[in-house]
């Protein structure tokens, strides 16, 4: 790679100041080669079946000026990211996401090519194991890495996402969507009871993590998607996710909330009634 200079960092407008700030005072480390593929404790869930990698960036405007997240906003999902929570939330987590986005940003040739080269290297692991790859490239970002999965056709993706039009126009044999439901907007409502409407498969979060404390169920008639992350395996079903870093003070007062990201006490029934027209 052709190392990022202090003058492209603080000349481009791809990147906010915070990150300038940020490259700047990490211009070495910047500069160094990097791991773009993580893990987390779901996808490991499902080690016996499949080989998963994930990579994380930094969401929505965090770093990008242009946002990662279209419907962060509208889907209220922004301030609740699973990027502050579990290893994602510690020093190096977020070091490693915030030098991955970069990267994406202002070397994107590299960035490009340094997936593929993961890829092939995962690929050839699977040939020696016997267990497939699984990638997902937006662990916590929600983009359209259609030139990846064009490229490597033989390779298994997949994703959530909260743009509707994405799932419902994904066309691709190797690239899996699920759609992530939202109770926080209007938008977002509505464009949850389309995706229940038809019949896409569908991911909600719940603001639970079913616990003694936590006094919202989750209703027995929704997939269990804690499970693990091979959401590709799955059929046209809507399944439930726990809150994820969020302690119980928190989770008690947003339980108080109609307009959540989550699905809370106070929505639950409009929820019900929005995912009863599929059935």
């Amino acid at each position: 790679m052709l190392n990022i200079t202090k003058y492209q960092i603080s000349v481009s407008d791809l990147i906010n100041d915070n990150a300038k700030r940020w490259a700047l005072d990490h211009i070495e480390y910047l500069n160094k080669p990097m791991t773009f593929f993580g893990s987390s404790l779901k996808v490991e869930k499902g080690a016996d079946k499949y080989d998963s990698y994930v990579m994380y960036l930094q969401p929505a405007d965090k770093i990008a000026i242009k946002t990662l997240c279209s419907f962060a906003t509208k889907a209220g999902c922004k301030e609740p990211c699973l990027i502050d929570s579990g290893q994602l939330g510690m020093t190096t987590g977020q070091n490693a996401a915030t030098k991955r986005t970069i990267l994406m940003l202002l070397r994107p040739d590299y960035f490009n090519a340094c997936l593929l080269s993961e890829i092939d290297k995962a690929e050839r692991k699977a040939l020696k194991t016997g267990i497939p790859s699984l990638f997902r490239l937006n662990g916590t970002s929600d983009l359209d890495f259609s030139d990846i999965y064009k490229a490597r056709p033989n390779s298994q993706f997949y994703d959530y996402s909260k743009e509707l039009s994405r799932v419902r126009k994904n066309t691709l044999a190797n690239y899996d969507l699920t759609f992530s439901g939202s109770m926080y907007s209007k938008q977002s409502r509505a464009a949850l009871r389309k995706a229940v409407t038809a019949g896409h498969r569908i991911a909600v979060a719940f603001n639970t993590k079913l616990i003694a404390s936590d006094a919202l169920a989750i209703p027995n008639n929704l997939a269990n998607f804690d499970k693990t992350d091979l959401r590709h395996l799955d059929g046209k079903v809507i399944g439930a996710l726990t809150r994820k870093g969020s302690n119980k003070k928190q989770r008690a007062i947003d339980n108080s909330l109609v307009d959540s990201f989550f699905v809370t006490h106070s929505n639950l029934k409009q929820f019900n009634d929005i995912i009863a027209i599929g059935g």
